[in-house]
């Protein structure tokens, strides 16, 4: 992952700003609406109950939504003071015994094989370049995950991904296409049940797909 967002998203200003990101315009706040609602139709389609895992869980903005299917969901990030912005806005779910919350990395996870009905994994993808790093993250989201995990990518077969290209436009993210992503996932146990669902395919690059456990 970049050490510029690591160093950026670790420190509290930058985790205090993140937590505020999504609510600081109107059209963040859209984006934030139709990204919440493509993660509650993934969570639908993938029949999510019992334990979830978010991972990374950032300032916990997905959790709300989560806790809509499942009883339980367990908040786990990289950063402490992410993981601490977390904590503080969601403290009523955290009293009612809803969600707690871990320090860890996406792929050295402290938990037992299986421990989660389903994982969701949302905006990491994009940030690892390495296609060894992303084999390392999702081999780990699979060995926690008891049938379903849930996932975001930067999508290359959207519209903004071809215009960006055309115009050349450089991001520092990595962008797959559907079929590039099934087969990454598929090498470590996981087969994408349908297509991914897409936020606005002008506007984002943003997609979220939903993945089985090989033999579930």
């Amino acid at each position: 992952m970049d050490t510029h967002l690591l160093e950026r998203y670790g420190s509290h200003e930058g985790a205090a700003a993140y937590r505020r990101k999504y609510e600081s315009s109107p059209t963040r706040r859209w984006s934030n609406r139709r990204e919440l609602l493509a993660v509650a139709r993934a969570l639908e389609r993938a029949g999510a109950s019992g334990r979830l895992l978010d991972c990374p869980c950032g300032a916990g903005r997905l959790v709300p939504t989560l806790l809509e299917r499942a009883p339980h969901v367990t908040a786990v990030d990289l950063s402490p003071t992410m993981v601490a912005e977390a904590q503080d806005a969601l403290a009523a779910q955290a009293k009612a015994g809803r969600v707690d919350f871990a320090v860890a990395s996406a792929d050295r996870l402290p938990f037992e094989d299986g421990a989660f009905d389903t994982v969701v994994c949302h905006r990491l993808l994009h940030h690892l370049a390495e296609p060894a790093d992303r084999a390392a993250v999702l081999k780990e989201l699979r060995r926690v995950a008891q049938r379903r995990v849930v996932l975001s990518f930067s999508d290359a077969s959207t519209w903004k991904a071809r215009i960006q290209g055309l115009s050349r436009v450089q991001r520092r993210r990595t962008i797959l296409t559907p079929t590039q992503l099934a087969s990454e996932t598929r090498a470590q146990g996981l087969v994408m049940d349908g297509r991914p669902l897409r936020l606005a395919s002008l506007f984002s690059l943003v997609a979220v797909a939903v993945f089985r456990v090989e033999g579930t």
